[in-house]
């Protein structure tokens, strides 16, 4: 949770909770002329408002010169004590080091940290009587308060950048999930749709002429609407697992209810279990070639060749639509389809016609 300053406080909470606790020494430590003590209440208060500022404004993104501003208050009111030469004031060198990794990070948090113990190293030597334990004690607090609130907020900024990860994450697969599930629905019911519209298009030529065939050609839209609410339902419940066997059959009874010799030719019909890749492949093809191509025949061939299995469907239409405007299926979808399975589609407009042919690994079928 970031605050209104563009920091997240509760990265930096290590620097702002030791600062009542290690300006105690120096608020008891007041002493001598009213102006001496009103300099030395200003220093602590100087170093309190400046180590909150940093805590406060000091973090991702790093854009703002506030916290370094604040940091530098902060060095500087802490040297200007260090001048009191009293040892109540050495533990506001301990907050300091606290206060450095809420600002500064990289190379320059590892110079920094060691560089203000030893300067508290400094200030512990001019205090009197000069002790060598005070001075050593003194450099290997300050460091040690350096690198635990180091370490801290670098745990800190880890977490935040695994929930950050976490949602990015989340946000991707939902918009994955969706792409798939846009894609199947198109799938399913473009090619029925397009169906559909083909033999209510027979049932209009035919009504009054042949009734048996009207009968017919309605009592299959019957059955195709029936079948795209069970495809829905399934596609819904992620179960539709179409076969390439079944989309050969449904494409030539389409096509040719559509007045479109259909060839299959390969080892296609034989195949037995669930040929996802190649089943949607066939089912698009088959429905671009009603929508799109005007043509009076079409082709498929399925050719199985050093572990490969090829799909082309070519017909003697008009080839790719001309205009930008016409849909042009699925295609793009299923190119997506098709890769993920390891495979690739090719498209061409030929002199003839369309040809579409799909080439994925033996199995993937």
């Amino acid at each position: 949770m970031r605050d209104r300053l563009g920091c997240g406080w509760r990265r930096n909470a290590v620097a702002l909770v030791w600062i009542p606790v290690l300006l105690l020494g120096p608020v008891l430590d007041l002493h001598g002329s009213p102006g001496e003590v009103a300099f030395q209440v200003t220093i602590i208060l100087v170093i309190a408002v400046a180590t909150a500022t940093a805590g406060l404004t000091g973090g991702p993104p790093w854009r703002s010169a506030t916290p370094y501003v604040a940091l530098s208050t902060s060095l500087a009111a802490t040297v200007a004590g260090a001048m009191h030469a009293s040892s109540q004031w050495l533990p506001t060198w301990i907050l300091l080091a606290n206060a450095l990794p809420a600002v500064l990070r990289g190379r320059v948090l590892v110079a920094a940290v060691p560089s203000v113990a030893l300067l508290s190293m400094g200030a512990a030597a001019v205090v009197e009587p000069f002790e060598w334990a005070r001075l050593w004690a003194e450099g290997f607090v300050v460091l040690l308060a350096g690198l635990a609130s180091s370490a801290f907020i670098a745990l800190i900024d880890t977490v935040g950048e695994l929930r950050r990860t976490r949602a990015e994450l989340a946000r991707v697969a939902v918009a994955e999930e969706r792409e798939r599930f846009s894609r199947d629905l198109h799938d399913l019911l473009g090619h029925t749709l397009s169906v559909m519209v083909v033999k209510a298009q027979a049932v209009r030529r035919l009504a009054g002429h042949d009734d048996e065939a009207v009968v017919a050609h309605a009592t299959d839209i019957e059955k195709i609407g029936r079948q795209a609410l069970v495809d829905v339902r399934r596609a819904v419940d992620a179960m539709r697992v179409p076969t390439l066997t079944d989309e050969l059959d449904n494409a030539r009874r389409a096509l040719a209810a559509a007045g479109i010799a259909t060839t299959v030719s390969g080892d296609g019909p034989d195949v037995g279990g669930p040929d996802e890749v190649l089943a949607w492949v066939v089912r698009e093809a088959a429905t671009n070639v009603l929508r799109h191509s005007g043509a009076s025949t079409c082709r498929i061939e399925v050719v199985e060749r050093d572990g490969r299995v090829a799909l082309a469907v070519t017909d003697d239409g008009v080839g790719a639509p001309a205009s930008p405007t016409v849909r042009f299926g699925g295609l793009d979808g299923l190119r997506d389809r098709v890769a993920a399975a390891g495979g690739e589609l090719r498209v061409d407009a030929t002199d003839g016609g369309f040809r579409l042919v799909a080439t994925v690994p033996g199995g993937a079928r």
